[in-house]
């Protein structure tokens, strides 16, 4: 029981040690989100631009996006990636497998990217008020004028408000998933996460209606605008899947809700490490006491908290039973023993001021020279050099060794000897 209690005490220590590490990987959760994500181009003329977002899959091979985002290819247009700032960060894309009733589309990339694929998640997963995130390149966030200086894209939160379901036909549409997490024109194609980021989607609508409105020349344009707040809908994972099995996509998928601990980890890092290593310590606690030298050794950390050490000499005695003494080695009180129990003891030649009287023929001595005692609290001694004309020293074998400034006090171990002005009267601290 011991050997497993300092298993588990060293498993205690070794996550203590990783938690910088593990938070680290937690706070790398929204990152690995943005490497998934990727901004979709499609140019038709040097006028005529369509930008939207996407996902990297297939070991960062292919992308997926909206149909109506590359819809410029069927008409000669050249669909493009940007992986990374300026010009370099644009890749060339082809179409690989597209489906125009879903408004899905699979891009294959001129070079492979070095970004992480998605994670997928199917809508068995989803339930109402799971909350979701919406990635992607709202065109209203951006500066249009300078597409290849922008990498990092927007995140939007929201909820699943309403699973609709499939379609009779998964032919002849795509089964959508309706959220609150903003999405404008600009996040289409892009991923819609989970709260432990799997892509459980792909966003795609925002309920909008054209209005006319006139233009700076006074020409009436026809405008879309939101006609609803909190509406936007994304096709389903389970819509897309098929599509990468035939293009022989290889894809990661989850058809399980994440556990409580899983949400937790992505939520709240920090206190999940926290309740396994109290988990770690409470569980090396109970295996501790479970023995009779584990109880021992609780017992004696218990007692250590209890008694803070103030300094090394203010260790307790071995034992309760032992008493303080004051021992004479020479001089008068030579072989003498003095308890030192109950408040101090003060040594010099006047008897009213002291308590060990020096005779008088000792002029070395002042009247009162020196106050020597033990401290109950603390369990250490001490002694203290009383403004004395010739000082008091610790002694160093038989001979003076560091004198005390006068005035101060010391902290004195069992077994330490001091003298007064002459190494011919001395005495030691003990303990009997």
């Amino acid at each position: 029981m011991v050997r497993s209690a300092m298993w588990l005490f060293a498993g205690f220590m070794l996550a203590l040690r990783g938690l910088p590490l593990a938070l680290a990987d937690a706070d790398t959760f929204t990152a690995g989100m943005n490497d998934v994500t990727v901004r979709v181009l499609c140019r038709q003329e040097p006028e005529s631009l369509t930008t939207g977002s996407g996902f990297v899959v297939g070991s960062g091979l292919y992308a997926v996006t909206n149909w109506h985002v590359v819809a410029c290819t069927a008409d000669g247009g050249q669909a493009s990636v940007l992986l990374g700032v300026g010009d370099s960060g644009l890749v060339e894309a082809s179409v690989r497998e597209h489906d125009e009733t879903k408004d899905l589309a699979i891009l294959r990339l001129e070079r492979p990217s070095d970004r992480p694929d998605a994670r997928f998640a199917t809508a068995a997963t989803l339930r109402q008020r799971d909350p979701v995130i919406a990635v992607g390149f709202p065109g209203d966030a951006d500066d249009l004028a300078e597409l290849t200086a922008l990498a990092d894209a927007t995140m939007t939160v929201g909820v699943v408000g309403r699973l609709l379901p499939p379609p009779v036909d998964p032919t002849q549409g795509p089964w959508l998933v309706q959220v609150s997490a903003a999405i404008n024109p600009g996040n289409s194609g892009g991923p819609l996460f989970d709260d432990v980021g799997r892509v459980v989607g792909v966003n795609t609508l925002k309920a909008q209606v054209e209005v006319p409105t006139l233009g700076d020349d006074g020409e009436v344009l026809m405008r879309r605008v939101p006609s609803g707040e909190g509406l936007g809908w994304a096709v389903l994972s389970d819509s897309l899947l098929p599509m990468l099995d035939r293009a022989g996509i290889r894809y990661r998928v989850d058809t399980g809700r994440p556990f409580a601990l899983t949400r937790l980890w992505h939520r709240e890092p920090g206190l999940l490490i926290a309740l396994v290593l109290v988990s770690l310590l409470a569980l090396g606690t109970l295996g501790l006491i479970a023995t009779a030298p584990g109880r021992a050794l609780v017992r004696d950390q218990l007692t250590r908290i209890r008694r803070p050490e103030r300094s090394e000499r203010a260790m307790p005695p071995a034992s309760a039973a032992l008493q303080p003494i004051l021992r004479g080695l020479t001089g008068p009180y030579a072989g003498q023993v003095v308890p030192l129990g109950r408040g101090s003891v003060a040594i010099g030649r006047d008897p009213a001021m002291v308590q060990l009287v020096i005779p008088r023929d000792q002029a070395a001595i002042s009247q009162r020279h020196a106050l020597v005692g033990y401290d109950q609290e603390r369990r250490a001694f001490f002694l203290q050099d009383c403004w004395s004309t010739n000082g008091v020293f610790l002694m160093q074998g038989e001979t003076k060794g560091a004198a005390l400034v006068p005035g101060d006090t010391r902290t004195l171990r069992a077994g330490d000897r001091f003298c007064l002005a002459t190494p011919a009267i001395s005495f030691e601290v003990d303990h009997r």
